[in-house]
């Protein structure tokens, strides 16, 4: 089993799995109108991932944090799909970045899709297809607090 996470505003601990925020405003990995479920390797990266979108006055706000369970046999590494972009890590991110995981979802053909996070080298993010018919074959944690350390100001 592979383990993810994802960090999110506390009072969307109800609905913190049903990909609304990239289905409203895109990711590095999507645009506007595909819902994706967006979660990193570790909480760390979570952390880091949340950090960098955000200012210091919302890093006061309520997060919680929730782990995301899912067998490998549902993974596809973003590799599998061709050749990423030379200029995958820029920011905002590129139209072509965006389409692959637009049309990756959009084919189903698999439950989770392994990126390279654009913040650390060597790690990774996974994208949640919501839509996809195994979803609910995702095992998802129980919603916890989460604090940013205030040394992080």
């Amino acid at each position: 089993m592979q383990t993810a996470f994802r960090i999110f505003k506390t009072k969307r601990a109800e609905t913190w799995s049903d990909g609304e925020g990239a289905f409203l405003f895109g990711g590095r990995w999507n645009t506007r109108g595909t819902r994706l479920l967006y979660a990193s390797g570790s909480l760390s990266l979570a952390a880091l991932e949340m950090l960098v979108h955000l200012n210091r006055e919302q890093m006061l706000l309520s997060y919680s944090h929730a782990s995301l369970r899912f067998d490998e046999k549902f993974l596809l590494s973003v590799e599998k799909l061709g050749k990423l972009p030379s200029n995958w890590r820029a920011s905002p991110p590129p139209p072509a970045v965006q389409r692959i995981g637009d049309e990756w979802a959009e084919s189903n053909v698999s439950l989770v899709l392994r990126v390279p996070t654009a913040i650390v080298r060597g790690e990774y993010n996974y994208l949640i297809n919501v839509s996809h018919p195994d979803f609910s074959k995702v095992k998802l944690g129980k919603p916890t607090p989460f604090n940013f350390d205030e040394r992080l100001f």
